[in-house]
């Protein structure tokens, strides 16, 4: 009897031995892949942040060589813009950080909860040149403008960042027909929906072309 007990806590002790080395072996392996998404993590911001001084470096030439009088005229001021807005700002490499352009408030400020609520970090300008200073200032991973603006127009501004970004998806907004030659001779990531925006089709458009879409033409209306 006293066999079959020593037997049996034996055994009990050997199973807790299996049981903590198999614990101790997924412990050793969440570890490693931890250290391997940390890994890749770290390298992907080492990618952005290259990647963006490098826009902002493009971004400075461009204004400077840039032919445009309504550049050319508020040099100065954006520059000046550039260094004084937004003081303190850090960004945080981890976020999505959008660019929406739009004259009226109620959108701007419709579409920024629809952004927000998902996650990602919205800036608004109320036209092209504030829009060009918060450009250089936050550079944003995609862009969403409305096609009529007070002094640029949508495809106007997805033609200037496009000469400096090449890869960045624009979103091009608009309750009015347009031609929609302009926005054809747009190269790259981009997207046409139509107001009123829907929440789903919105999201569901910045999930394509962030995946590799390079052309979507959505209508919203119907």
């Amino acid at each position: 009897m006293e066999e079959d007990n020593t037997l049996e806590v034996l055994q009990k002790l050997i199973n807790r031995a299996r049981s903590q080395e198999d614990q101790t072996k997924v412990f050793e392996v969440s570890q490693s892949e931890m250290s391997a998404a940390q890994k890749v993590a770290e390298i992907r911001k080492i990618d952005k942040t290259t990647h963006e001084h490098a826009i902002s470096r493009r971004f400075q030439d461009f204004l400077k060589e840039s032919r445009d009088p309504r550049i050319r005229s508020n040099l100065t001021h954006i520059q000046n813009e550039v260094t004084y807005c937004l003081p303190g700002f850090q960004k945080d490499l981890t976020r999505t950080y959008i660019l929406l352009i739009d004259d009226l408030t109620y959108i701007t400020k419709t579409v920024s909860y629809m952004l927000e609520k998902a996650g990602f970090h919205v800036f608004t300008a109320k036209n092209g040149m504030e829009a060009i200073i918060l450009y250089q200032k936050i550079i944003p991973d995609i862009v969403i403008t409305d096609i009529r603006l007070p002094d640029f127009n949508g495809f106007e501004i997805g033609t200037l960042i496009r000469q400096i970004d090449e890869s960045i998806p624009l979103i091009f907004i608009t309750a009015v027909d347009v031609d929609i030659n302009s926005f054809s001779s747009i190269e790259g990531k981009k997207a046409f929906l139509q107001k009123p925006i829907k929440s789903e089709v919105l999201l569901d458009t910045i999930k394509e072309l962030q995946t590799g879409e390079v052309v979507l033409h959505n209508n919203t209306s119907g």
